[in-house]
């Protein structure tokens, strides 16, 4: 089964009212697990487990077998080419679309029905590469904090690295406790860091925290909203919560190519 909403609540228990854990976007694969009532627990394709409502999920009626990743921060998706105001869903950066036709000006999705739609074309990025994953990072900033959140809508720390390490063609687990152990990741000292890799900070020692280093002492992380700090006391933006927290840095270099 998919992901049947642009976005979709993943809870901890098999409530609304249970604390949002998660999200699944559009045509994310899911694994079942069980199932209590109208509430079924399920794997998501980093197999990060949670309960999601039954009307988010449904099972897809698409044979396109070529698939493109989002790199707008909000893709609308048309029901007719050239319909600007006919717009059927809105999409969240990092989605992956089935794909049918990709142009200059635009590109033909097909959507869950089996019908087709049509969504600008997106903004082209260099798979792997550290530039461009501080490119991304940065058309982020702005997005609210949300905790649970892994879309434009709303990132927690942890899934707004997860998500823009996947649309640069990278994959790391969904939380902070976890990514820090990801195998490909590389202790560093601060003064060999460069753009793209990950600051870890930590309070008695528990890992709370993650951020993208951009260079310099800055970083660029969600807490509040995304947005580009530096914990180098003295300088605009210094964050001091931060600056006193034992901090980790991390190379992505194993999984880059410039």
């Amino acid at each position: 089964m998919v992901i049947s909403a642009a976005v979709a609540p993943v809870h901890k228990g098999a409530s609304f009212t249970s604390e949002m854990i998660n999200q699944g976007l559009m045509w994310e694969s899911v694994s079942i697990l069980n199932k209590k009532d109208n509430w079924y627990r399920v794997a998501m394709e980093d197999s990060y487990e949670g309960w999601i409502h039954y009307f988010y999920l449904s099972t897809p009626q698409v044979n396109s077998k070529s698939g493109l990743i989002l790199t707008n921060r909000y893709t609308p998706v048309y029901t007719q080419l050239g319909m600007d105001d006919q717009i059927q869903t809105l999409l969240s950066f990092g989605t992956t679309v089935p794909l049918l036709e990709e142009t200059s000006g635009y590109c033909r999705i097909q959507l869950l029905n089996g019908d087709e739609g049509f969504i600008p074309a997106q903004k082209e990025i260099a798979k792997q590469n550290r530039n461009d994953i501080i490119k991304l990072a940065v058309c982020l900033k702005g997005v609210p904090y949300l905790w649970g959140g892994k879309s434009s809508f709303g990132y927690d720390c942890s899934g707004f690295v997860q998500m823009v390490l996947k649309t640069a063609g990278i994959s790391i687990p969904r939380d902070t406790g976890l990514q820090i152990k990801t195998d490909w990741l590389e202790e560093i000292s601060i003064t060999d860091t460069q753009p793209g890799d990950l600051v870890f900070f930590s309070e008695y020692n528990r890992i709370n925290h993650v951020a993208f280093t951009t260079g310099e002492g800055k970083i660029i992380h969600s807490s509040g909203e995304v947005k580009l700090e530096t914990i180098i006391e003295g300088e605009q933006g210094f964050n001091s919560t931060l600056a006193k927290l034992d901090r980790t840095y991390t190379s992505i270099a194993k999984m880059v190519n410039s």
